[in-house]
C-alpha cells in the first residue's frame, strides 16, 4: 500500500467485503423486539462477520502482517488463557457477561479484526472499508435525528435528553463517532474517491457531528478534539488560504456552546473539581486498588464487578451510592490491567503508545484518507482513556488500526503469511457456530422480553412459559435464569424463584447482584410466611452480604428489615443507623428508624429521626403518616 492518494484499483477480496459488512453491521444492526435491543443481535453480527473475514483470508492467499504486533497479541491472548483459569468468574472470563461480552472470546475477535484489517487493504479493500465507514456515519446521523424527533425505532430515554443512537447508549454512540467521524472526513477530502462517495462521506460526517454533540459524551468530545488537533499541521496551509472556513467553524462551535446546554457540559471537562472529574478519579482509585490487590493475574475478564465491593470505602458510598454497580474501570489500560494484572496492563500501555506513534506517522506522511484513519484511531484511543473497551465497537477500531499499521509500516517488520486451507474451513465452521449461537442468544432475548411484558400484564402462565423458553435456548447464561427467577418472584412463588436464582448463581457464583437478589427473595419469603426458619435464612443472607460489602447502604437497609422480622430491635437499629450514615441523600433509613423508635416507645428519638428524614425529603407523604403517629403517641391520653 502506498502513501499517495491513489487507491489500489483491483477488486476487493472477499475478506474485505466481510470487514465492510462488519463496519456497517456494528452500527446498523439492532433488534426492536428484543429485551436488550442493541446487544445480542449486534454481538451475533460482529462475531459472525469477524470470523467470516478470518476464514476468507485463509482462502485468499498470502497476506502481510506485522510481526511484532503478532507476537504481542499472542502473548496477551496466552496470558488471557492463564488469567481465565484463575478468574473470579471463570465462565464469564471465557465468554463474557450478557451485558458487556468482554471475555477472552472478545479479545480473540479483536486480534482477528486487527490482522484482517492489515490484510484487507493491499488488494483494494481500503476504498471499500472507507465507504462502509461513510455509510455507517450516515446511519448514525439518520438514527440520531430520528431519536431527536422522538421517532426512533427503539424508544430509549436518557438523562438530560442525551442521544443513544443505534447503540442505545450515549457513551457507545460517542465512542463510535470519535472513531468514524475523522475517517469519514478523510474520505470526503480525498481526491482519489469518486464525487458521489465523497458527498456520502461528507453527509455522514455532518450527521456524525450532530450525533456526537447530541450524545453529550465528553470522552468522545475530547477524542474528537485530539483527532482534530493532530491533523491541523496537514491542513494549515489550506486553512491559511481559506481562513474564513476555519473562522466560520470556530464561530459555529462558540455559538452552539453559548446558547445550548452543551456549553456547560463542555466546560465541565476543564473543571478538575467538578462532579465528573471527581467521579472518574474515584473510579480510578478503586480500580487501582483492585489492581494492587491482584497484581499478577488480575481478577479475570469480567471479574471487576465481583472485586469492586471489597475495595469501596464509606466516602465513595456516601458520594456515589450503589444504584449502579460498576463492572468496568473507566480507563482502557487500567481496565485491561484490572482484569489481566500488571502483564496485561503493560501490554495495553505499549499498544497504546505504539498505535499513537503509527497515527502520528500516518498524519504526517499519508494521503487524506490515511490522515483520517490515523486521526480516527487516535480519537478512539483518546476517548477510551475515559471509557473502556467495547465488544460491539472495538472490532471496527481494530480493523482500522490494522489498516493504519499496514499503511504506515512499509516492508519493515512485515511478514507474509499463508494459512493452510484447513484453517479457512475451520474459520467457516466457527463463523457458522457463532451465527447459530447468536441466533439462540437473540431468541432467548426475545423470550426475556415476552416474559417481562407478560409478568407486567399479570399473565403469569405466559411469563413462565417465555422464561422457560429463554433458559432452554441459553442455559449457560445467568441472565436467562435470572429472568426465570424474577418472573417466579413476581408471581409470589419464592421457592421456585430461589431455585432459579440458584441456577443463575451456578453460572456466576460470586456475582453481587445475583447474591443480593437471592437475599431479597429470602426476605420476601420470610415476610410472607413468617416461619422462623425462613426469617433466619433471610437474616443470614443479608448478614453475609454486609460482611462481603460492608459499605453498601442498601444491604444494611435490607438487613435491618430482616432483623425486625426476627425481633432483633438492636440489630435493626444498628443496621439502619449505618445505612443512614452511608446514604445521606436518602430519607428511608431515618424514616425506618422513626417507625422502629415509635414501635418501641422511644417518642423523642422517633421525632428526631423523622426530622432528619424531612430535611432530605420535606414533601414525602410517607413522612406525613409517621408524623401523625408521632403526634398521636405524644398527645395526652
Amino acid at each position: 500500500m502506498t502513501d499517495d492518494s491513489s487507491f489500489p484499483r483491483s477488486r476487493p477480496p472477499a475478506s474485505a467485503w466481510a470487514l465492510a459488512a462488519l463496519v456497517i453491521a456494528s452500527v446498523a444492526v439492532f433488534d426492536p423486539a428484543g429485551w436488550a435491543a442493541f446487544g445480542p443481535v449486534k454481538w451475533a453480527a460482529v462475531t459472525t462477520l469477524t470470523l467470516l473475514a478470518a476464514a476468507l483470508l485463509a482462502f485468499q492467499g498470502p497476506f502481510p502482517i506485522h510481526r511484532g504486533s503478532a507476537f504481542a497479541w499472542a502473548a496477551f491472548l496466552a496470558w488471557g488463557v492463564a488469567v481465565s483459569l484463575a478468574a473470579l468468574d471463570p465462565l464469564s472470563s471465557w465468554i463474557g457477561t450478557p451485558d458487556r461480552r468482554l471475555g477472552l472470546v472478545a479479545w480473540v475477535l479483536f486480534a482477528v479484526a486487527f490482522f484482517a484489517g492489515q490484510a484487507a487493504g493491499g488488494a483494494g479493500g481500503v476504498r471499500l472499508l472507507l465507504r462502509a465507514a461513510a455509510l455507517a456515519l450516515v446511519f448514525i446521523g439518520g438514527y440520531s435525528l430520528m431519536e431527536l424527533a422522538g421517532a426512533a425505532p427503539v424508544d430509549v430515554t436518557f438523562e438530560a435528553s442525551r442521544l443513544g443512537g443505534p447503540f442505545g447508549s450515549p457513551a457507545y454512540l460517542g465512542a463510535a463517532c470519535a472513531l468514524l467521524i475523522p475517517i469519514g472526513a478523510g474520505a470526503a477530502l480525498d481526491g482519489a474517491e469518486t464525487r458521489a462517495w465523497r458527498i456520502v462521506a461528507a453527509v455522514g460526517v455532518a450527521g456524525g457531528v450532530a450525533a456526537a454533540a447530541g450524545s453529550q459524551t465528553r470522552a468522545a468530545w475530547v477524542g474528537l478534539a485530539v483527532a482534530a488537533a493532530l491533523t491541523v499541521p496537514r491542513w494549515w496551509r489550506w486553512l491559511r488560504r481559506t481562513w474564513w472556513v476555519g473562522l466560520a467553524a470556530v464561530v459555529a462551535v462558540a455559538v452552539t456552546l453559548a446558547v445550548t446546554p452543551l456549553g456547560s457540559r463542555a466546560a465541565s471537562i476543564l473543571d478538575p473539581g467538578g462532579a465528573t472529574s471527581r467521579g472518574r478519579l474515584a473510579e480510578w482509585r478503586v480500580g487501582a486498588a483492585v489492581l494492587a490487590a491482584h497484581p499478577v493475574s488480575g481478577v479475570g475478564f469480567e471479574g471487576y464487578r465481583i472485586a469492586f465491593p471489597a475495595h469501596v470505602d464509606a466516602g465513595y458510598e456516601r458520594r456515589y451510592g450503589r444504584a449502579y454497580l460498576p463492572d468496568r474501570v473507566h480507563n482502557g489500560p487500567l481496565d485491561v490491567g484490572v482484569t489481566t494484572g500488571a502483564p496485561g496492563f503493560l501490554l495495553a500501555l505499549a499498544a497504546l503508545v505504539w498505535l499513537a506513534g503509527r497515527a502520528w506517522r500516518g498524519v504526517r506522511e499519508g494521503a487524506p484518507w490515511l490522515v483520517g484513519v490515523a486521526a480516527g484511531v487516535a480519537g478512539y484511543l483518546t476517548q477510551q482513556q475515559f471509557l473502556f473497551p467495547l465488544a460491539e465497537i472495538d472490532p471496527v477500531f481494530w480493523v482500522f488500526a490494522g489498516v493504519l499499521v499496514a499503511a504506515t509500516g512499509g516492508e519493515t517488520g512485515t511478514v507474509s503469511v499463508r494459512p493452510p486451507r484447513l484453517a479457512g474451513w475451520l474459520g467457516l465452521g466457527l463463523a457458522g457456530a457463532a451465527l447459530v449461537a447468536g441466533a439462540l442468544d437473540v431468541g432467548a432475548d426475545h423470550a426475556i422480553e415476552r416474559a417481562f411484558s407478560a409478568a407486567a400484564a399479570g399473565d403469569v402462565a405466559t411469563a413462565r412459559q417465555a422464561a422457560d423458553e429463554a433458559t432452554d435456548l441459553r442455559p449457560d447464561s445467568f441472565r436467562t435464569w435470572f429472568t426465570a427467577a424474577s418472573v417466579a418472584a413476581a408471581a409470589g412463588d419464592f421457592d421456585l424463584a430461589l431455585d432459579r436464582i440458584d441456577r443463575s448463581l451456578d453460572r456466576s457464583p460470586r456475582d453481587p447482584r445475583l447474591l443480593e437478589t437471592r437475599a431479597g427473595f429470602l426476605l420476601d419469603r420470610a415476610r410472607r410466611s413468617g416461619v422462623a426458619a425462613d426469617v433466619a435464612a433471610a437474616v443470614a443472607a443479608w448478614e453475609e452480604r454486609v460482611t462481603a460489602d460492608p459499605f453498601n447502604a442498601e444491604d444494611h437497609l435490607k438487613l435491618g428489615l430482616a432483623d425486625v422480622l426476627a425481633g432483633d430491635v438492636a440489630g435493626a437499629e444498628s443496621a439502619w443507623l449505618t445505612a443512614e450514615d452511608l446514604a445521606p441523600s436518602s430519607p428511608v433509613p431515618a424514616a425506618n428508624l422513626a417507625v422502629l423508635y415509635l414501635d418501641t416507645g422511644r417518642i423523642d428519638e422517633a421525632a428526631a429521626a423523622l426530622a432528619r428524614a424531612r430535611t432530605i425529603a420535606p414533601d414525602d407523604p410517607m413522612l406525613d403518616e409517621i408524623q401523625q403517629r408521632i403526634d398521636i403517641a405524644s398527645s395526652p391520653s
